[in-house]
């Protein structure tokens, strides 16, 4: 890849998994990976961004991979503490996890954005690559079920995704910005590729689409925009992402998938296992580029490989 740039819309473990096989196969320092905050919170008193911090913890080789969330060499006083004093602790936050929580919070409330707080997060783990909130104003992703509205980790940890999904509002999204961050970085003359990795479409991509100006600048982008597909042979890859589409009476199929979002898309890359979707891509809006290769990222050779297939797409249309 030499010296150009790629930016990355990614969510949290899945897309993590992904952004950690570009950083792999490409110079770490070129990679921005824009990172959705419709999930931030406050827990226990600290203000918790797990999407931010799974990029943190997976890219840095921090993250608990066999759990599938947190830190590795995880211990859990704080939350044994509390369940001691009577505290019903439905969300778990581990010790290290709490002490990079309580920083973050310590320095919201000094003033410090959160752009800036993330970067130095990242540089204290080693990282060159960029990880950029996709806005520093706070946008609450909240979850309207058939019953009631739900915060989101009170639908999506608390009620394990059960309730039916009605609709998902981003509340604050109409205030929030764009840092100068993320300006930059779809302004600089070495973008090649942006990917938008293989995240729920609901609820990890369309916030970050609905910070002002987003969607226009990735529909105006000069590099190509390609998708990854969260839909693997009808199921979704990680998440409630096939629930979802089943409740909104959409088609669980990697097409389906594509078509939430197809206006920003250039290309989008299709698992192997659902290769006789792509003559479908055709009939997508304008009609949208499509490849096959293994998405399902057992370990990071798989990271890796398909990260240089999605970059050596973006190569080819770029130059089509």
């Amino acid at each position: 890849m030499g010296s150009k740039k790629v930016i990355a819309l990614s969510g949290g473990v899945g897309g993590a998994k992904l952004s950690q096989g570009l950083a792999a196969v490409m110079p770490p320092e070129d990679l921005t990976v824009i990172v959705n905050t419709g999930d931030d919170s406050p827990h226990y008193g600290l203000f918790v961004c797990p999407d931010i911090d799974t990029q943190l913890y997976t890219l840095s080789g921090r993250a608990d991979l066999e759990r599938g969330w947190g830190r590795r060499d995880e211990t859990w006083n704080a939350m044994g503490a509390l369940r001691e004093l009577g505290e019903d602790i439905w969300f778990n936050i581990g010790d290290q996890d709490l002490g990079l929580n309580l920083l973050r919070t310590m320095r919201l409330a000094r003033g410090d954005r959160l752009t800036e707080i993330t970067a130095d997060f990242a540089r204290s783990f080693g990282l060159t690559s960029k990880i950029l909130p996709m806005s520093d104003q706070h946008v609450s992703t909240l979850i309207r079920c058939s019953d009631r509205d739900y915060e989101f980790h009170e639908w999506f940890v608390e009620a394990r995704c059960g309730p039916q999904v009605v609709d998902v509002i981003f509340r604050g999204a109409e205030d929030a910005r764009m840092t100068r961050e993320v300006k930059e970085a779809f302004e600089d003359p070495g973008l090649c590729a942006v990917v938008v990795c293989p995240s729920n479409p609901y609820l990890s991509i369309a916030p970050i689409l609905a910070v002002p100006g987003m969607r226009e600048v990735l529909r105006s982008c000069r590099a190509p925009v390609i998708g990854v597909t969260p839909v693997v042979g009808g199921e979704a890859v990680k998440g409630p992402t096939a629930a979802m589409m089943t409740g909104f009476d959409i088609p669980v199929t990697a097409a389906s998938a594509a078509m939430l979002h197809a206006d920003i898309f250039d290309g989008y890359v299709v698992d192997r296992r659902d290769g006789e979707q792509v003559a479908e891509f055709g009939n997508i809006g304008k009609g949208l580029a499509a490849k096959t290769h293994d998405t399902m990222m057992v370990d990071l050779q798989a990271k890796s490989s398909l990260a240089n297939s999605v970059l050596d797409f973006a190569e080819d249309l770029g130059g089509a």
